[in-house]
């Protein structure tokens, strides 16, 4: 069983596999700059008697265009001003409700998506039996997992038809997982093979599940920090990591959970907190530019050994092997044509091709680069951009709907 180094992960579907936050709300402070109107002798300023003519008329948008002239005077004294803002959470309205799941099927669902699912989530013959050893159990434990996965509806199952004790798994959520809030989209995880080996050595559920809420916490810190050239460190009361926690998980349950896994953070703890402190060599950051660099090689493989292929059709010397040649190309999903142009791409081509690797996934940006070929390299028409060309394809979903011809 090949497991991908890297796989991306649903925030909403795995926060909802260890648990949903209870309600809870944050306080924090605001600052801003806001001018004082008595030390910067406004009184006597035209722009400040229109603003509060305005003022009195109610056209805020007025004021503020005033305000924004405000700015360049010379005179102006700004001072900071703090405001104390609540921000209200409730998970089950923004995830939407499925049950916890347990330890084995936590990491087995985790799992699932270092099996090369397709871009409908889609994973064909997995061994149970490869499984079991991957996650240290036996089959009877991953059948078990399975039907609570199924019955949860995290993942759907059936035999693959082609050998005994293998299986077919269907990942419902998957397909929107790179999608925008607008339409659904709640974000995703990158995940690296190493990760999940750290993942798949913890026995303890608290622990399992309080170290996913690191990663998830430490991840949603990063996105709002991307300028800091450090890694971003997170701090999380014990009220708050109670609110998915059984409820007799008290501070020193909790602290004890944490140091029974330690091989992903570092931990520092206060009376009511504690700060996770991710590893370098699992920070987003550093793991993004291993990722690009592996998908990068990844698709000039593909396109390579697809080159090989279309060399091999287009050759009409070697009609006797057609058949052979046939099916090479479907393998590929490539249509028939009279000619097979050799795909010709840039390193820019390259770069773009890899980043949306790490975007959406390797097989949704193979699929596309077959339907580009098919669509119009074979057909001689000229592509001005091959990267934003793949995007839209793979964003029109016509990736599911590659030609025959």
């Amino acid at each position: 069983m090949e497991l991908n180094s890297y796989a991306r992960i649903g925030k909403a579907v795995i926060t909802k596999a260890i648990g949903l936050q209870k309600n809870y709300k944050e306080v924090y402070v605001k600052s801003e700059d806001k001018l004082n109107e008595s030390k910067s002798g406004c009184y006597n300023c035209e722009i400040y008697k229109l603003k509060c003519q305005f003022s009195a008329l109610e056209l805020a948008e007025v004021c503020d265009a005033l305000q924004e002239q405000c700015g360049t005077c010379s005179q102006a004294v700004w001072e900071p001003s703090y405001t104390t803002h609540i921000k209200y959470f409730n998970e089950k309205n923004r995830y939407g409700y499925q049950p916890t799941l347990k330890t084995n099927a936590i990491k087995l669902f985790i799992t699932y998506h270092f099996l090369q699912p397709d871009a409908l989530g889609f994973i064909k013959n997995v061994s149970i039996k490869e499984l079991a050893e991957s996650l240290g159990c036996t089959p009877a434990t991953i059948r078990f997992s399975n039907d609570i996965l199924s019955c949860y509806g995290y993942c759907y199952f059936c035999s693959s038809g082609i050998d005994d004790n293998h299986i077919n798994v269907l990942l419902p959520e998957y397909k929107n997982y790179h999608k925008p809030a607008s339409e659904g989209g709640r974000g995703y995880l990158d995940l690296s093979s190493d990760m999940l080996s750290e993942l798949l050595s913890i026995d303890h559920l608290n622990t399992l599940r309080l170290t996913i809420k690191g990663i998830l916490e430490v991840d949603n810190a990063s996105i709002y920090d991307v300028a800091n050239p450090n890694l971003t460190n997170v701090t999380s009361s014990f009220d708050k990591l109670r609110g998915f926690l059984p409820s007799y998980c008290k501070p020193n349950v909790i602290r004890k959970a944490l140091e029974q896994g330690d091989a992903i953070f570092q931990y520092s703890f206060s009376d009511n907190s504690v700060t996770f402190s991710m590893k370098e060599e699992y920070s987003k950051k550093n793991m993004r530019k291993a990722m690009l660099w592996e998908s990068e090689q990844a698709i000039k493989d593909h396109v390579d050994c697809l080159n090989d292929v279309l060399e091999l059709a287009d050759d009409k010397g070697l009609s006797a092997y057609e058949d052979r040649t046939q099916a090479l190309l479907a393998m590929f999903s490539i249509g028939s044509f009279s000619t097979y142009p050799t795909l010709m791409l840039t390193n820019d081509d390259y770069y773009d091709l890899a980043s949306m690797c790490v975007q959406y996934n390797l097989n949704m940006v193979k699929q596309a680069i077959s339907c580009i070929y098919n669509d119009y390299i074979a057909r001689h028409i000229s592509v001005d951009s091959f990267g934003a060309l793949t995007r839209h394809y793979i964003r029109n979903m016509s990736v599911f709907n590659i030609s025959a011809s």
